[in-house]
């Protein structure tokens, strides 16, 4: 996290038109938040060959800045032109992206990516990139997609609550983002009866059990919101909505006009850094409006 008292937005751009998009999500971002702009783009160039004799070489910095030159400048115009109030920083880094985006994450509190990138096939840029920085990195980041579903959407955070430390984590982080978009939270909870034989033949049963998980599932928002919510989010308006359904197509169905749909990561970043909780992924698989994937504070 940012080590200065103002916050860090940190956006990686590559040029292709998602990472645009990316870029404008992140000028307004830190506005709301009063913080400035990174803009990282990295330069990933292996190593050139010279054919057949043998001999290799890195292409020098003077090489990647004719290259990477134009495209941060052209994001510096295009971030002055969303907001002129932003400051904005400019980064060029060579070596994997990832890495690169995670090393620079280390001094910013919000890191933000597209989905798509240039030379991506179907989802492969989110494949490489986004999936390592949502399980690695240690602040939250926002993947925004190719294309922004706007049909009928309002400015509600919907969040993903399972009374896990990292879904306390996910709520506050959408709790602090209603506050400071005057918007409200969705907070879901969703559970799964078991069906079968017994189910059928008792529908008074299953009748009784649901009705318990429904109150199960209220008791987990009520104390999770009870854990995390402070001061600053009194004038948030949140609402509970508790459903028998799998946890990412509940949320899913509850995000589908919002602004931002917030999740937790089960990341497992002793295992490469390359795992995400299936509901995190299934979420940003099918999002069509930008997602927040938030760890848990290490202890």
């Amino acid at each position: 996290m940012s080590g200065s008292t103002q916050q860090v937005v940190l956006v990686g751009v590559d040029g292709s038109a998602t990472s645009g998009k990316a870029l404008d999500w992140a000028v307004r971002e830190a506005a709301r938040r009063g913080a400035q702009l990174r803009v990282l783009h990295v330069a990933y160039v292996p190593v050139v060959a010279t054919p057949f004799v043998g001999g290799a070489y890195y292409p020098s910095v003077e090489e990647l800045g004719e290259i990477a030159g134009p495209i941060l400048s052209a994001a510096a115009e295009r971030a002055a032109h969303v907001d002129p109030t932003v400051p904005v920083r400019t980064t060029l880094r060579s070596g994997p992206p990832a890495e690169a985006l995670l090393d620079e994450a280390k001094d910013a509190d919000l890191v933000v990516v597209g989905s798509r990138g240039l030379g991506s096939v179907g989802s492969m840029f989110f494949g490489s990139v986004g999936t390592r920085l949502a399980a690695r990195s240690p602040v939250p980041v926002v993947v925004v997609p190719p294309v922004v579903d706007r049909a009928e959407r309002t400015t509600d955070v919907v969040v993903g609550v399972d009374g896990s430390v990292h879904g306390d984590a996910a709520l506050r982080f959408a709790l602090d983002e209603a506050a400071r978009a005057r918007s409200r939270v969705v907070a879901v909870c969703a559970w799964r009866l078991p069906v079968g034989p017994l189910w059928e033949e008792n529908p008074s049963f299953y009748t009784a059990a649901e009705r318990d998980a429904r109150a199960e599932a209220s008791r987990t928002v009520e104390a999770a919101l009870a854990r995390v919510r402070t001061s600053e989010h009194d004038g948030v308006l949140v609402e509970t909505f508790v459903v028998d359904r799998e946890p990412s197509v509940a949320i899913r169905e509850a995000a589908a006009g919002a602004a931002l749909t917030v999740v937790g990561s089960r990341g497992r970043g002793d295992l490469r850094g390359m795992v995400l909780g299936s509901v995190s992924q299934q979420v940003l698989h099918h999002a069509t409006h930008p997602v927040a994937v938030v760890h848990a504070e290490k202890a």
